[in-house]
């Protein structure tokens, strides 16, 4: 299992539906176990064996006499973000049994696309047939408050859109004008002919797929988690695309996903076997990240587009593109989380998320901590959004008439 964390991230578009767990606590023996196997586990099976500068053995006995103290399994879940934390490292989570019994459920969304755009929460997108399509919300329009609470960041607004099937939400938002209104959204399922969905585990993690043809017969691909249950239709949308001027793979908001999904796709856009990433691990370098030549390959120009959502393995993947010279990358910086994780399942249920592989690209990049930078930078802007214009889009589509000509 590669990029569990980048699951978890999800889409700003789809949203896990919030309901109460009650939850059976941990007896204080069963809690010493949970702490030492997380221990024990980076002890083991951390990709880097001097742990960052860390001394890890220290670390232990810090946080190992805190455990007693602990009086819930929230406690210790929070004592262990706290150790794991001086690692400096993502792809480092303990997931509670809480939150993967929402993962469990079919994800719920009110079809509202949002993005922090000029220091602000702007719709980005509408999913078609929503609820926020039906209303009276469009691209550009400023998100303020979600059920009468002021919102403090993106990730503020996203969590308070969660909630179950049939139920509703309110949102107070500016116009073009910057005028107050409200707009009460449902949240709703998706239809299986809608999204696609991938077990790992007891995970269900779902995607959202789209391929269509834009200006001049650019291809245009997007989904928002590298899952395998997609693969079939990134293969039939490249190998459909063989006669278009140019491709382009939008990557904003992907949280990543699985990398076999990425080197898959990579090697539909090649000629040759080609290095793509190298990942450091205890037992030393893996060259898996290839890619290799695929019959029915789209061998135009590729243009991938990225922003701040970007992550894990959509960072991996364009980073590697953008080195060999196949792709051009246009956006904002990606996340700069970018790992090889596993997981361990712990005595209180929960599970560990943990990193054993530092990808670099072949010339010793390391995307962890840095991002993936464009080569060329685009922000969205609120007044293109009003305009129903997608700058990002825009130059990716510019480019690639560009080189046609």
């Amino acid at each position: 299992m590669k990029r569990l964390t980048a699951f978890l991230a999800g889409s700003c578009l789809l949203a896990a539906a919030s309901f109460s767990v009650l939850a059976q606590e941990s007896s204080q023996q069963v809690r010493q176990k949970t702490f030492e196997k997380v221990w024990r586990t980076v002890w083991k099976k951390y990709f880097d064996p001097t742990y960052g500068g860390v001394d890890w053995k220290k670390a232990h006995e810090r946080y190992a006499p805190q455990v007693a103290a602990v009086k819930s399994d929230a406690e210790l879940y929070e004592l262990l973000g706290r150790m794991l934390s001086e690692l400096h490292t993502s792809h480092l989570q303990i997931i509670p049994p809480e939150d993967i019994a929402q993962l469990q459920a079919p994800p719920t969304t009110t079809g509202l696309g949002l993005r922090t755009v000029e220091g602000q929460i702007v719709v980005s997108r509408l999913l078609a047939g929503s609820s926020a399509a039906r209303s009276e919300l469009r691209p550009g329009y400023v998100i303020k408050k979600v059920d009468d609470a002021e919102l403090v960041s993106l990730e503020d607004a996203l969590g308070r859109l969660r909630g179950a099937a049939q139920t509703k939400v309110r949102v107070t938002y500016l116009d073009a004008e910057d005028a107050v209104h409200e707009a009460t959204l449902e949240r709703a399922l998706l239809s299986e002919n809608e999204i696609d969905k991938e077990q790992y585990g007891k995970l269900s993690i779902y995607a959202l797929f789209e391929s269509k043809r834009l200006a001049d017969g650019i291809g245009y691909i997007r989904f928002t988690s590298f899952i395998e249950a997609l693969d079939d239709k990134i293969h039939d949308a490249i190998a459909s695309m063989h006669d278009a001027p140019g491709l382009i793979i939008d990557l904003r908001g992907n949280g990543g996903g699985d990398d076999s999904v990425a080197i898959r796709m990579a090697s539909m856009l090649f000629d040759k076997k080609t290095q793509l990433m190298v990942t450091r691990t205890r037992k030393g370098d893996d060259k898996y990240y290839q890619a290799r030549p695929q019959k029915n390959a789209f061998l135009g120009p590729v243009v991938i587009l990225v922003d701040e959502g970007s992550g894990s393995a959509s960072e991996q993947f364009a980073a590697g593109m953008q080195e060999s010279g196949r792709a051009y990358v246009i956006g904002q910086t990606t996340m700069g989380e970018d790992m090889d994780a596993d997981l361990e399942q712990l005595p209180t249920g929960a599970y560990f998320v943990y990193a054993y592989g530092q990808p670099r690209t072949p010339k010793g990049v390391i995307i962890e901590g840095r991002g993936v930078i464009p080569n060329l930078k685009v922000g969205l802007t609120r007044a293109g959004l009003l305009k129903g214009n997608d700058s990002q889009l825009d130059a990716a589509i510019e480019y690639i008439q560009k080189q046609k000509r």
